[in-house]
């Protein structure tokens, strides 16, 4: 239960920092969010925080993706459902090396959890 809150929870504000943030300040803002919130997210998640991360960032850009798709529409595609699909499947292996730092930084998050805690008992 509380892997799957942590990956919601970080997903929802990758998802919300996006949506926010758009054009603000491009690829390095974008990895900084990222990064901070996988490690929040494998933090939070106390155990598999390198899947965590991965699923964070995923989920994150699902719903940023459809959110986009319902505040603005499908675009002027004629082609439809088939064609929003085909761009949200690109647009998740575009992000794959943005997936990769997640899941660092998530096992990062884990691992500082787990000295926190050796060290607070």
């Amino acid at each position: 239960m509380r892997f799957a809150l942590a990956v919601l929870g970080g997903a929802l504000v990758q998802a919300v920092a996006f949506l926010r943030l758009v054009g603000l300040g491009g690829s390095p803002l974008a990895a900084g969010v990222i990064v901070l919130t996988a490690f929040g997210t494998g933090f939070f998640a106390a155990r598999r925080g390198a899947l965590a991360g991965f699923a964070s960032v995923y989920l994150g850009n699902l719903l940023f993706f459809l959110a986009n798709v319902l505040r603005y529409g499908s675009g002027e595609d004629p082609s439809g459902v088939f064609a929003v699909l085909g761009r949200m499947l690109i647009v998740q292996l575009v992000i794959l090396p943005f997936g990769i730092a997640g899941a660092v930084a998530g096992w990062t998050g884990e691992q500082a959890r787990r000295r926190l805690v050796r060290a607070w008992r």
